[in-house]
């Protein structure tokens, strides 16, 4: 099956061939008499070229060999109307499957009630996204008194960094979700951001440890950082760990280039 990211890409490719050829079109027309054909007849091993009008009849007026640029232009004129022609037709095929489909579409023909019993075999990308996005989980509660930090989203995280990374995300059309719950062999953590492979379908883990400088916390970050590769869980593999002193706070310009990489590891970009 064709991927939706490769026709959309085909599209894109198609489209800005299109305008290229449509631009050359235009200008070598005006090179030429308005409705002026090009005849070619092979004698031996030779081809003679001859302009046809609308007042040269059949045959058209022989072009001279001094003059063959304007056979030149003739041709690429009949070569790119066939061009326009078969790009147009491409993009609409393309459009078609597109907006066509079939496991969606088959799922929709199913009665509601048997409609949740079934498991697709295959769910778009936009879709797909959208159910992980939507799914259910129970997350951590806030303290009394505890800091309030909310995201551009109206998200409350635990921190201001925290602001800053989920921001970023969101800017950037990175789906995520704050403080799943994922279990680790027999502990159950909750990372701050767990974020969606497209491209695998898996899950990518990141930590942000913000209190480096504090003994107690350096401890347990190392220790949840353990639980996570014992689990088979690696730094730049499934997972990603930021820290921060309050010496050396969060760099805003690190995270940015991080994410913009993220994008592409992710699938979100080309």
């Amino acid at each position: 099956m064709i991927s939706e990211k490769n026709l959309l890409n085909d599209i894109r490719f198609f489209e800005e061939k299109l305008q290229k050829a449509k631009s050359e079109l235009e200008r070598l027309c005006m090179m030429v008499p308005d409705g002026a054909r090009l005849r070619a007849v092979k004698h031996g091993s030779v081809y003679h070229y001859f302009l046809r009008t609308k007042d040269s009849g059949t045959n058209g007026k022989y072009i001279k060999e001094k003059d063959r640029d304007k056979a030149v232009i003739l041709a690429q004129i009949e070569y790119d109307e066939k061009l326009v022609k078969e790009l147009q037709d491409a993009i609409k095929k393309r459009r078609s499957i597109n907006n066509h489909d079939p496991f969606e579409s088959t799922l929709e023909q199913m009665a509601p009630g048997k409609r949740k019993l079934i498991r697709p075999h295959y769910i778009n990308d936009e879709k797909y996204i959208s159910d992980w996005m939507d799914q259910d989980y129970i997350r951590l509660d806030f303290q009394e008194g505890f800091p309030e930090y909310y995201t551009r989203q109206g998200l409350r995280v635990r921190s201001k960094s925290e602001v800053i990374i989920a921001d970023i995300l969101d800017e950037m059309s990175v789906p995520f979700l704050y403080e799943k719950p994922l279990l680790l062999n027999t502990i159950t953590v909750h990372p701050d951001f767990t974020l969606l492979n497209i491209k695998e379908r898996s899950e990518v883990y990141w930590e942000h440890f913000g209190m480096m400088d504090d003994m107690d916390y350096r401890n347990n970050a190392f220790y949840k950082i353990r639980k996570y590769e014992a689990t088979g869980l690696f730094q730049y593999d499934s997972v990603i760990w930021t820290f921060e002193t309050g010496q050396q706070p969060l760099n805003t310009k690190d995270i940015r280039k991080q994410i913009n990489r993220l994008k592409v590891k992710l699938g979100y970009e080309d």
